[in-house]
């Protein structure tokens, strides 16, 4: 029994070296990927700038830095310490060319930097501010009308184009100039004109810098002499709708019949009015347009069905002179919508009762006074809009517009993902800002945009009033009556406009490039989040921007976020309780996480062929063993 038993006692060694290597191997391959993974969550950055005058007595530097929109004074993560870091003189290698360098910062983090010298009775203002990755602009367009009258003021927009892609309203932080002794801008862009002898040309030009990159944008604009006598344009006519017409079909365009003007002058623009009244007390569109003179196509959500309106036109020379108002024409609109319990909601696009956006164990459609669902028009997902405002008395109608029934336009998306939502919200007071929250039964990311459409002004992007939140299915919008998200152009208590989510790439900047700058928000990664503790954690940012960068541009990938939106936040909630199981999941996801740092630093395609050769080495490997541990059995 012996021999047996000296032999069993080889065999366990045998095995318990072999266990032993595979440790050491297994230590060996998650040291590395820490190490990896550590690499990706840091970057330093050398700062360089100009030495002070020697009169001055500098004895010493102080390096400020920040992220987004956060203030210099304390902002943390360098490995130097907080904002901002002194820097003596004694203390640089080469104080005539003086230059530090700032490590352990967030590897994909925007970082902006300034620098001020001191001495013992002072400190100097800011340098210029640089930033990490650069940011710069790469083009500044300005918006506004091309001619302006005499003795009067016009107002400007300016926007700047970023190298990330993104665009950022500068009007108020723009330099503004002009070249005419017949006008003046201010530094807001408002134009302002002066008498002048036969019409006139002036150039307003717009200076933009930002990290020493320095854009310019140029318009020409003609100040018009208005004739000391100027008869107005003609009283319009109304074609169509016919005055007493009834069962008009929506959407519904109004016509007149061709502008004239004993003048000869042409016709620059025309106001359109849309009342329930026939004296016109109350509005429900009041618009000037200078591209729909004698057509207005009415924007959505504006004709209630089998309602009664009044409509008037009035037309403008170039001059600016108006006509007379049009006489009204009634009409009635035919019951254009099918709506059996009068939820607002057409019958076509309701709901069932398993759906409960809001998670408060009611159905939606039992509570109607606070959330409207609808399916989209596709039948894809299913769309809720919720008031969250005091402002709003009620979601009056939601309805599904297919995206194929609106005329193309260069300004149109190149995809509408679950097509266009449309919307009718009374407010308590006219002019109001409502707030309302989005909700999709499928996933929402940052990369995508909200645009919003109307069939005056078409299509335009919405992103910098919307606020995505993190269950990664809903967004806030912001809304002002008569205003912003408003498209029937008066403060009357009621906003309409149709929108919906578009992908893409572009982002919001959270930085100093003016205003309308921000950050678009993203969805949540649950179990990164429940696991590290913040959403705002190095390894969570990576695995974000992996599924950003690659996940939502494809319908497989979505598929896998949908899942992941799904099961993971039950999950979450168990591992956020158990700080072992954290651990463990920490541990699990090291793998995932080098992945996506690889997968965002040298590409896709050559991670996955890491990936695959290190599954084929770890595969000759474990076989070689267990042919090993087979000849020893």
């Amino acid at each position: 029994m012996k021999p047996l038993t000296k032999r069993s006692t080889m065999k366990e060694q045998e095995y318990r070296s072999l266990f032993n290597t595979l440790i050491l191997w297994g230590v060996i391959v998650l040291f590395l990927l820490i190490s990896s993974v550590h690499s990706a969550m840091a970057k330093n950055v050398t700062l360089a700038w100009d030495p002070n005058d020697a009169s001055e007595n500098v004895t010493g530097y102080k390096v400020y830095y920040r992220t987004g929109s956060f203030t210099y004074e304390n902002s943390t993560g360098a490995a130097e310490g907080n904002s901002p870091i002194t820097v003596p003189v004694n203390s640089l290698s080469d104080p005539d060319a003086p230059q530090f360098t700032v490590s352990g910062l967030q590897d994909g983090a925007v970082y902006f930097f300034a620098v001020t010298a001191y001495n013992a009775g002072a400190e100097s203002s800011y340098s210029n501010e640089v930033s990490d990755p650069s940011v710069v602009p790469v083009g500044v367009s300005i918006s506004g009308t091309d001619s302006v009258l005499e003795n009067s003021n016009a107002s400007y927009t300016a926007m700047v184009m970023v190298n990330d892609g993104s665009t950022h309203n500068i009007t108020e932080v723009a330099t503004w100039s002009e070249d005419s002794p017949y006008a003046s801008i201010s530094g807001g862009g408002v134009l302002t004109t002066l008498n002048v002898s036969g019409s006139q040309t002036v150039t307003i030009q717009v200076n933009y810098t930002f990290n020493n990159i320095t854009e310019t944008a140029a318009r020409q604009v003609t100040i018009v002499d208005q004739p000391a006598s100027n008869v107005p344009p003609d009283k319009p006519s109304i074609a169509y709708p016919l005055d007493g017409q009834n069962e008009t079909e929506v959407p519904l365009s109004i016509t007149t019949d061709p502008f004239s003007d004993t003048d000869g002058d042409s016709h620059t623009k025309s106001r359109w009015q849309i009342s329930e009244q026939n004296d016109f007390s109350s509005l429900v569109l009041d618009v000037a347009t200078d591209s729909h003179r004698t057509t207005l196509p009415v924007p959505h959500m504006i004709l209630k069905p089998n309602q009664t309106y009044y409509a008037r036109v009035r037309f403008y020379d170039v001059y600016s002179a108006e006509s007379e108002w049009s006489d009204s024409a009634e009409f009635t609109t035919s019951y254009y919508v099918i709506d059996t319990n009068g939820d607002g909601v057409p019958d076509e696009w309701e709901v069932d009762g398993t759906v409960d956006f809001n998670l408060n164990g009611i159905p939606d459609i039992y509570e109607p006074e606070n959330i409207k669902c609808v399916r989209a028009s596709d039948g894809s997902v299913n769309i809720g809009v919720e008031k969250i405002s005091d402002s709003i008395t009620e979601i009056q109608a939601l309805d599904a517009v297919d995206p194929a029934d609106i005329p193309y336009s260069s300004e149109r998306p190149s995809d509408i993902i679950y097509g266009l939502f449309s919307y009718r919200l009374i407010l308590n007071q006219p002019g109001a800002v409502a707030r309302v929250r989005v909700y999709f039964s499928a996933g929402i990311y940052s990369t995508d945009n909200f645009y919003k459409y109307d069939t005056l002004d078409g299509w335009y992007n919405y992103t910098q009033h919307t606020t995505f939140n993190d269950d990664g299915q809903s967004f806030i919008l912001e809304l002002t009556d008569g205003g912003s998200g408003d498209s029937d152009g008066v403060a009357n208590g009621i906003i309409t406009d149709p929108g919906g989510i578009s992908s893409g790439s572009s982002q919001s900047l959270s930085g100093d490039l003016g205003a309308g700058a921000g950050d678009s928000g993203r969805g949540g990664c649950f179990l990164a989040t429940a696991t590290y503790g913040s959403p705002l954690e190095s390894h969570v940012s990576i695995l974000k921007d992996f599924r950003d960068t690659y996940l939502v541009h494809c319908s497989f990938g979505r598929m896998i976020i949908r899942t992941y939106y799904k099961y993971s936040p039950d999950l979450a909630l168990f591992i956020e309780k158990h700080e072992v199981l954290k651990s463990v999941v920490a541990v699990t996801l090291i793998p995932l996480i080098a992945f996506s740092y690889l997968s965002l630093h040298i590409g896709l395609v050559m991670a996955l062929m890491i990936l695959v050769v290190g599954l084929v080495l770890s595969t000759i490997v474990m076989a070689a063993l267990f042919r090993r541990m087979a000849r020893h059995a």
